[in-house]
């Protein structure tokens, strides 16, 4: 590989730093609400203390823990793992960290000095050391590991991140010697297999720019447990050295959290490399690892470990000769194989998605041949890879920042306490709504799931992954049916348990039937067996829930089902379900009679903390959406619509009559918010926009409204620098009326900006998204965990988080046009 080739693998489209990297705002922090709101918001403070009291008390965490925020972490770096198989984090200076590989749980733990790779080199003539380090800027406390006392200087470190590949330079002093290591995970559209395997590849190359022939060899090694003191030291560890013809692995099987798990390292004796392996006491001083590497540039002494260790590190180094001005390339494999898993009371056991592909009772057999696969197809992933991303990150009519963020937002795909399991028919026992087309689907795809946040506790929120199963779609569409088909199952379910709403103090149903669950359920919990872990509001009452579900399956229908053989009777499944929660809003939610539904003077919707009432924009858009789509269902049916076709007129004049202000749609009904500009007021218009379904509101119209948005929520809020704000008054200051009014919501920038699109605005939507993402990933140091919120001080809440995925519309969009 040549050095221009080398300098293009940490230069091209992606994010970028260097090790010493300080962004301009460094310090960031976790919400807390002014005084202003903390007033108000003091009852439900004290309910929502309690509650989170009463959780701790019988050994389970509320669904959203108030009193143990998530902090950014500065050094973050592109995920590690498939789909749904469990990721661990990494640090752009180098190492692991932030294990998520228990089922919805994501562990912020730091940085491993055990879970490294080390670089030593020697001279070839003289077998004089040159240079030996740890492959890593950051800095380790030094009671761990004391012997590992060399690390890189964080100038002559690199990193670009483009997921789900990144690249790290490490240049090694005055050796003449650079690094460059090739993180990649088999994440690709449109592959259910290869991309749900617990798996990391790392493709190193070395290059030599002295003029002595060198010995260099490269050693990875890892230790049991997630980081996690809990896990430290809660079970045997054992290791087996598993070797097929040149491909030599290391294992090391222990448990987290209960549950087996074993970790594997590989690579492969080619090119005239040596591979050795060894393990070591993660709680020693390494001296034997490093002393071994130093003198001889490969492994062979173990330390003097106990006949039944409880904590355990396993190294495989590879050792090979780098002539002079010339370069090298070797490949490790890393694989976590945790087949069997459960949710936190362990009502029943799930098998990961990649136990139809990977599976057998001897795991060190299994956790090696994951490693071999991955050894093998490496190349093959690069090429799949590249062919998906290249169309984008090679148009040079497309922003570089936008080429960057289209992929790198996918992080949260994989890093989102993502869980993806293959089908069970005892499920059917437990859940005896689960359909047949919904087996059906299980049974080739699987059920998926994701969280809402790190820090919110909830599975698939569905108010949310409106926004977010563009990605999904766009990527994996057949995830998205097993998740809209699951939600239709939901419709008929009825849990007649009852919780205390934290927002009001009322008593609630946790499941009324013809309503669509917020949430799947809690992690901590059992998700599926105990659906909607989400009690500030009884959701029952919310108004975009069903909404999105109708328009969503329209959209899935006509966009993934439209060419399947079984796509009349899922028309049909769908269609019932529809039927059922459109005559429940005609006659629950439209007090007037005047085809338009009302919110109820409360946050009934996804902006749960800000108040609605009346006619909306935002509920009174979706439910024109979902009003169309449903006819748009009936007469694909060959279904009577007359009648719904004169509800859906008579509903655009009471939305138009009582909402357009001549510049864009009012808020709601009420005189006081007449002035609130909101960024979301054409989410139901943005919907059918982009399934290409008509919108009963002149071109006119939208255009002004996305103009004043522009105006408003963007240019006049912090100059555009930040997305839009959620809520502006005309009168020119942010609305102050609610919390979330104040706040720029990542995942609704991205969609108000793929609306822009789709309305040929392109200028004005990517300066829209620009701001919002140069705020996040580049001014403040929140690359690779999104937040849901931020505000322009540099204030974030709910990190990680699925909304933002959101950006994949934009893309829709685009791809849309090019069609045309």
């Amino acid at each position: 590989m040549s050095t221009e080739h080398r300098d293009r693998l940490l230069e091209g489209i992606g994010w970028k730093a260097r090790g010493d990297r300080v962004p301009e705002f460094p310090n960031p922090r976790p919400f807390f609400p002014r005084l202003k709101h903390s007033i108000k918001l003091i009852p439900l403070f004290v309910r929502v203390a309690l509650h989170t009291f009463v959780e701790w008390w019988n050994g389970r965490e509320a669904f959203i823990d108030i009193f143990n925020v998530f902090r950014h972490f500065t050094f973050t770096g592109v995920p590690l793992g498939g789909i749904g198989s469990g990721s661990i984090g990494t640090d752009f200076r180098g190492g692991f960290n932030r294990f998520s590989i228990i089922p919805g749980i994501k562990e912020q733990t730091d940085t491993q000095k055990c879970n490294q790779f080390i670089a030593s080199v020697h001279s070839k003539k003289t077998f004089e050391l040159i240079y030996q380090s740890i492959l890593s800027c950051a800095e380790f406390p030094s009671t761990v590991l004391p012997k590992w006392d060399s690390t890189i200087p964080a100038e002559d470190v690199r990193y670009r991140g483009l997921f789900p590949r990144a690249w790290q330079e490490f240049r090694l002093g005055s050796s003449g010697i650079t690094v460059v290591i090739e993180h990649l995970s088999p994440v690709i559209p449109n592959d259910y297999s290869d991309s749900s395997l617990p798996l990391a590849n790392f493709d190193f190359h070395v290059f030599n720019d002295s003029p002595e022939e060198v010995e260099v060899s490269i050693t990875m090694a890892f230790r049991n447990g997630t980081g996690n003191r809990k896990w430290n030291d809660e079970h045997l560890c054992t290791s087996q050295k598993v070797q097929k013809e040149t491909q030599v692995v290391r294992t090391l099987s222990h448990t987290v959290k209960g549950m087996p798990v074993t970790y594997a390292i590989g690579t492969e004796e080619k090119n005239g490399a040596k591979v050795t392996t060894c393990l070591f006491d993660p709680n020693g001083t390494g001296g034997r690892l490093w002393s071994d590497l130093e003198a001889y540039g490969h492994l062979s002494s173990y330390d003097n470990l106990p006949p039944k260790p409880k904590e355990l590190g396993i190294a495989v180094c590879s050792s090979f000769f780098v002539p002079p001005d010339g370069s090298h390339t070797t490949q490790f494999s890393l694989s976590w194989y945790m087949p069997e898993v459960h949710f936190g009371t362990a009502e029943r056991f799930y098998n990961r998605r990649y136990c139809r592909f990977f599976n057998g009772p001897d795991a060190d057999e299994v956790a090696a041949a994951i490693c071999r696969h991955g050894l093998q197809n490496i190349e093959k992933w690069q090429e799949a890879i590249e062919k998906w991303q290249n169309p984008i990150i090679t148009n040079q009519k497309l922003p570089e920042w936008y080429r960057s963020a289209i992929f790198n937002e996918l992080y949260y795909i994989v890093d989102g306490s993502t869980v993806w399991f293959e089908y069970d028919p005892d499920w059917r026992t437990e859940e005896n709504l689960i359909s047949e087309q919904t087996e059906k689907q299980f049974r080739e795809y699987g059920r998926f799931g994701y969280m809402e946040s790190w820090e919110y506790f909830m599975l698939n929120t569905y108010d949310v992954h409106f926004y977010s199963s563009w990605a999904i779609l766009k990527n994996w569409p057949e995830i998205e049916m097993s998740m809209q088909l699951d939600f239709a199952d939901q419709v008929d379910r009825i849990d007649n348990g009852t919780a205390t709403s934290l927002a009001d103090g009322d008593q609630m149903l946790i499941k009324s039937y013809d309503r669509i669950p917020h949430d799947m359920g809690h992690p901590m919990a059992d998700p599926w067996l105990h659906t909607n872990a989400y009690i500030l509001h009884d959701t029952g009452s919310w108004k975009d829930l069903n909404l999105k579900f109708v328009i969503s399956c329209y959209r899935d229908y006509k966009m993934i089902a439209k060419d399947r053989e079984d796509k009349d009777q899922l028309l049909e499944f769908f269609l019932g379900k529809c039927t059922k929660i459109v005559e429940d809003a005609l006659e629950s939610w439209d007090k007037d009679k005047d085809g338009m539904i009302e919110n109820d003077g409360f946050a009934d919707q996804t902006y749960d903390v800000w108040k609605m009432t009346g006619t909306s924009a935002y509920c009174g858009s979706l439910w024109l959406a979902a009003l169309t789509c449903y006819i748009e269902m009936l007469k694909q049916a060959g279904s009577p619509s007359k009648h719904y076709e004169g509800k859906l007129l008579n509903a655009y004049d009471a939305y138009t009559t009582k909402l357009w202000n001549g510049r864009f749609f009012k808020f709601d009904e009420l005189p006081d918010n007449s002035k609130i500009v909101m960024a979301d007021q054409l989410c139901g218009f943005w919907a059918l926009t982009a399934m290409d379904e008509p919108v009963q509101v002149s071109e006119e119209k939208m255009k002004l409204a996305l103009e004043t948005i522009f105006k408003y929520n963007v240019q006049m809020y912090n100059d555009g620098k930040c997305g839009a704000v959620n809520g502006f008054l005309t009168s020119e200051r942010v609305d102050g009326s609610s919390i979330q009014s104040e706040e720029v919501w990542a995942g609704i920038t991205y969609a108000l900006s793929a609306m822009m699109i789709e309305k040929n605005m392109d200028e004005m939507a990517f300066k829209t998204s620009e701001g919002l993402f140069e705020s996040i990933w580049n001014r403040f140091p929140l690359q690779y965990q999104t937040p849901e919120a931020i505000t322009s001080d540099g204030m974030y809440r709910a990190l990680g988080y699925m909304r933002p995925l959101s950006i994949w519309a934009i893309q829709h969009a685009l791809d849309r046009r090019h069609k045309k």
